[in-house]
């Protein structure tokens, strides 16, 4: 085989789950951030919560709360079917059984 069909046919496919794992990581922090940045000013999800916390509404702190967290619930779904989806069979059976029990 050539480098490039190493690469694409055994190197690749193995990492995928890593790298999955590593994009779904990056995707739930970037969420988490966005949250956290209201309470610097910058608007997003997290004005929900500050604007609550500031009224004493705390409905709407709920309100904002909830969405975070289906936000991010739903971020984690869609990573995992995309790692379901992507990954073979075969490699994930692998990566199962070298888990510790």
């Amino acid at each position: 085989m050539t480098r490039i069909q190493v690469l694409f046919k055994v190197e690749i496919p193995v990492a995928l789950p890593m790298i999955i794992l590593g994009l779904r990581y990056s995707a739930i922090q970037i969420v988490s951030t966005a949250t956290i940045a209201a309470f610097v000013g910058l608007g997003g999800l997290g004005r929900y919560i500050t604007d609550g916390l500031a009224r004493s509404d705390y409905q709407m702190v709920i309100g904002g709360a909830l969405i975070t967290a289906l936000l991010a619930t739903g971020t984690e779904i869609l990573f995992v079917a995309l790692g379901r989806l992507a990954v073979s069979p075969g490699i994930r059976a692998g990566h199962r059984a070298t888990q510790p029990a």
